[in-house]
């Protein structure tokens, strides 16, 4: 630029590397940059904190890829040519054979693949074979319209039958919110394509566009043997086995989040793409963020059930109209299984929280017991592979929540008054609060780090114990998951304008420390919304009114377990501490947050480390001196 502005670039300028010191607990011993964006002042300096030098500046590093780095054309030649090239959804078949599932499957498998970043964009990407570029309409939709949206796609290029759900009531026959109600759902209405006799077949593109104002995550919350009264559902959960969990198959977090298995990965994990309110389209892994119950809600891995159109008449034209959809029963389906509720050694009592996950001889957590269970014959876990295939989801994770704050920020709801109450329930509402909000991203985000922290943990030991199943052969595996953590969380960068247009970088290792200090609101300053304190939190604008419900607000940010059935519409001063009140007095959220400093727990099992040559490691090493004088 000229003499009249000077632009930063920012991309790649990752973290601030201090002189050689203590290993630090928190990151925030290397401050995020605040770096000033353009300036009138050619002679500014760059770097505006009083705390980091620019010459404390050297590490410069590649930007973490979220996204799959495998081709998404592998599978394509699977993927059936088209049969419906128009607009008329005609049924050339009367049901789903082998070769249309597999299709599916790889059609799915390209599109989790691709880098596209919302529905439509997903449909126009080349992994899509059907995709038409001059085609004017636009597809857009939440997680539950995604997963019904390509299914019924899929369905209309190839000319398959189709029925989906667009009714759902209360189990229980009350009037919660049928997204979260407290006994799941029942089935009560379903839109099947069947061509009348003597009528015109379904409008395929116009039937795929109302599907946004009929389907939610409701759909998906019934119980797979009670749920579909006088009708079918249309899913049932599947074995926990490489034969059955694969691209297609649902994810459905009975907290109102449905996503599509696109891939699973030879060490067992299942990767997930899915849509968002704000219509973005992200990628993530199965684990405790898709949170496990009972069978009532109808959680976890599912598949589409079968069904043939019965009774149908065939044209000339190889075309058939008439008859009526019927679906396979739970007993007729090889793949179907309660084990995800029930456990595979379930309870004598038929107490689901009490079966057990067994996985040879040993008794497992149930997301570990899915991983293991998908994973290839044989597998043993690396620690270090483990720790940087988490951070990189974790990132992924990060940036989608980046997004959803730079849209809120964008739609100016931060310099709007905050509203004099709360929504009703802060992760399932409807308006301003559900389409800027993170309460729900923010939770999965805190439940990733939480992960990270237990499953290190868990692998540490096992390694110490001498365990199988364990891929390490260093001679320090502590230091050697610190190094991992170090170089994964400086190749994971984000950045956001604070309120005087100065751009602060955060990477994760400062989200980590920050976690709980994150604002889900989206009337707070984008400050706020990041955590900032300090010289970094000095730019937000705002009023008391503001800075109090932020302070009251901690309790529900120490939360990490998303609270439908919790009422949440309290006043200002309505709001009190957990350990004082109860939920429906005003005491919500959590009164303490989890740990989840990794760094911490590794600092503490460490021989010496790189960044440890300081006051830290010399102490560490001392404590671990004395602790074993003390064991002789």
């Amino acid at each position: 630029m000229n003499s009249a502005g000077r632009l930063v670039t920012v991309a790649l300028v990752v973290g601030a590397l201090g002189p050689s010191g203590a290993l630090a607990q928190r990151d925030d011993a290397f401050p995020p940059l605040i770096i000033r964006g353009i300036s009138d002042d050619p002679e500014a300096p760059n770097y505006l904190n009083p705390a980091v030098p620019p010459e404390g500046v050297n590490y410069i590093a590649e930007e973490t890829s979220v996204y799959s780095t495998r081709d998404p054309l592998e599978f394509i030649e699977q993927i059936p040519a088209a049969r419906n090239k128009g607009r008329a959804w005609k049924i050339y078949k009367t049901e789903w054979d082998d070769a249309d599932e597999r299709g599916y499957r790889a059609f799915v498998t390209g599109i989790g693949r691709s880098r596209c970043s919302s529905l439509d964009d997903c449909l126009r990407h080349p992994a899509n074979p059907y995709r038409d570029l001059q085609d004017d309409q636009i597809y857009l939709g939440d997680c539950a319209d995604m997963a019904y949206v390509l299914r019924g796609y899929y369905a209309w290029k190839n000319g398959l039958p189709w029925s989906y759900q667009n009714a759902m009531r209360t189990a229980d026959g009350s009037r919660d919110d049928v997204r979260y109600s407290k006994a799941g759902n029942v089935v009560a209405g379903r839109r099947s394509i069947v061509t009348p006799a003597a009528g015109r077949p379904v409008d395929g593109p116009s039937l795929l566009k109302s599907i946004g104002g009929e389907v939610s995550t409701a759909m998906f919350r019934t119980h797979p043997e009670t749920g579909a009264k006088r009708t079918h559902d249309d899913f049932y959960p599947v074995a926990i086995d490489r034969e059955h969990v694969v691209p297609g198959a649902i994810a459905y977090d009975v907290f109102g989040h449905v996503g599509l298995v696109y891939e699973v990965e030879d060490d067992g994990r299942v990767m997930i793409i899915a849509s968002h309110p704000d219509f973005s389209v992200t990628r993530s892994v199965y684990g405790a963020n898709f949170m496990r119950t009972g069978p009532d809600f109808g959680g976890g891995l599912k598949a589409w059930r079968p069904i043939r159109l019965a009774g149908a008449t065939e044209r000339s034209d190889g075309s058939y109209t008439s008859g009526r959809v019927v679906a396979a029963s739970n007993e007729e389906i090889e793949g179907f299984s309660l084990d995800q509720y029930f456990g595979n050694v379930p309870h004598a009592s038929g107490d689901w929280t009490l079966g057990e996950f067994r996985f040879e001889d040993r008794t497992l957590d149930y997301y570990d017991f899915v991983r293991r269970k998908l994973a290839l014959p044989g597998y043993a876990f690396n620690p270090i592979k483990e720790m940087r295939n988490s951070m990189k989801a974790i990132c992924g994770d990060l940036k989608s929540r980046k997004a959803a704050v730079d849209q809120a920020v964008r739609a100016g709801i931060h310099k709007q008054d905050h509203p004099g109450i709360l929504p009703k329930n802060i992760y399932g509402t409807y308006g301003t609060w559900e389409a800027y909000s993170t309460p729900s991203r923010d939770a999965r985000l805190k439940t990733a780090f939480i992960e990270l922290r237990r499953t290190t943990q868990d692998l540490v030991t096992r390694h110490m114990n001498g365990e199988p199943g364990v891929d390490y052969d260093g001679d320090n595996l502590a230091g050697d998951l610190l190094n991992a953590f170090d170089d994964e969380k400086l190749n994971c960068q984000i950045s956001y304008k604070r309120m005087d247009n100065t751009i602060v970088l955060l990477n994760t290792g400062h989200i980590m420390d920050r976690l709980f200090d994150m604002s889900f609101d989206p009337y707070h300053c984008p400050e706020r919304r990041w955590g900032a304190s300090g010289y970094e939190l000095s730019s937000c604008k705002e009023n008391l009114a503001k800075k109090a419900w932020y302070e009251k607000e901690q309790y529900l940010r120490n939360q990490a377990q998303r609270t439908y059935d919790v009422t949440m519409s309290f006043r200002l001063n309505e709001l009190k501490a957990p350990a004082t009140a109860r939920p429906e007095d005003g005491g919500i959220g959590v009164q303490e947050a989890a740990d989840v400093h990794i760094k911490k727990y590794l600092a503490g099992v460490v021989t010496p480390h790189r960044s440890e040559e300081g006051v830290l490691g010399k102490e560490v090493a001392k404590a671990g001196a004395k602790n074993q004088r003390g064991s002789e």
